[in-house]
């Protein structure tokens, strides 16, 4: 017999259990990978478990009455999430999207939502009292008897915002886009600075 009929016959062996042996790997990988799935936590789990839960998917989330003081959602997909009377004082949700998310009567007092989109959201008696909003934006937003005392806004946007009896006492507004027009009072680059840090 010579080496090309071997191998011809040596293949027609193999072959079979070559495949057999592939397809046995595909069923292995595709059950590790289901229960890598299965017990990998969903994001509201995260987040309640490790208090941190950077860029997940909380969209549509009730997150009602929760304690999330020092969270850290920072990135996180937050939109159209309920937040109504949530603790989120010295969160972090920075960078965060809370478009068309309610935050009525929160607590976000020192909270950090730097560069957040805030659009369209429902701030209702909201206490934001010294958090930080700086580049963020508040379009078309819901702004009625919110606690903006000592909060950092600059460069804020709020075009086109519905801002009824809001405390902005103390409030850095420097570079803030108002419903009124661009916000220039008491802006020094050196407060602004300092207050940003």
């Amino acid at each position: 017999m010579n080496q090309e009929s071997m191998m011809k016959r040596w293949n027609r062996v193999i072959s079979p259990f070559a495949v057999l042996g592939l397809g046995s790997l595909a069923i292995a990988l595709t059950t590790l990978s289901s229960r890598a799935i299965a017990n990998s936590p969903d994001p509201l789990t995260q987040l309640l478990s490790t208090r941190s839960c950077v860029g997940c998917n909380l969209a549509g989330a009730d997150l009602r009455r929760y304690d999330l003081s020092g969270v850290n959602l920072s990135k996180a997909n937050l939109r159209n999430a309920n937040f109504f009377q949530a603790n989120l004082e010295n969160a972090d949700l920075h960078g965060a999207d809370l478009r068309d998310a309610y935050l009525g009567e929160v607590n976000g007092r020192a909270a950090n939502f730097n560069a957040a989109r805030l659009d369209y959201a429902n701030l209702n008696r909201g206490d934001f009292a010294g958090a930080t909003f700086y580049t963020t934006s508040f379009r078309e937003a819901l702004i009625e008897r919110v606690n903006f005392q000592n909060a950092l806004l600059s460069a804020a946007d709020f075009t086109q915002a519905v801002i009824v009896a809001t405390d902005f006492r103390g409030a850095v507004l420097c570079g803030a886009l108002m419903p009124y027009g661009d916000y220039r009072h008491a802006c020094t680059a050196a407060e602004t600075n300092a207050a940003a840090e």
